[in-house]
């Protein structure tokens, strides 16, 4: 018998195949087999944050991490002054082995560090992350 026999037949032996074809992976499992990234991101800044990555909301409660399965770097873009203004950060995460983690600097700015898992400094934010200033209307 085929093997396109095997999943067409209604035998008792072909629904074992059948259900063996259509066995659900998790997100890290898919994103192994599809040659995707780990990023993980944290929150030590003491607030909740409300951001998007790749374009979809999320927030992240305050000492809270997420974890998120990607083929390529995905970007995470959230208001970085904290209180009146706004100011939009758009940053690509680092995968693992490193760590992206949301921190307060000087009281009123939001980052996002990244560092790695072996040790290393934190690294701060490149310059070359785009800023967008709004106005708080």
């Amino acid at each position: 018998m085929s093997n396109i026999d095997k999943i067409t037949s209604t035998s008792n032996y072909s629904v074992v195949d059948q259900e063996q074809l259509f066995t659900e992976l998790t997100l890290e499992e898919g994103a192994v087999i599809e040659g995707g990234f780990t990023y993980d991101l944290s929150n030590n800044s003491g607030i909740g944050i409300n951001y998007n990555i790749n374009g979809k909301s999320a927030f992240l409660k305050p000492g809270d991490q997420k974890q998120y399965f990607y083929c390529t770097a995905p970007t995470v873009s959230f208001d970085s002054q904290i209180g009146p203004g706004y100011v939009l950060v758009f940053q690509q995460l680092v995968s693992d082995p490193g760590q992206n983690v949301f921190d307060v600097v000087n009281g009123n700015t939001l980052v996002l560090t990244q560092s790695s898992i072996f040790g290393g400094p934190p690294v701060s934010p490149p310059a070359s992350i785009d800023r967008i200033v709004h106005p708080l209307f």
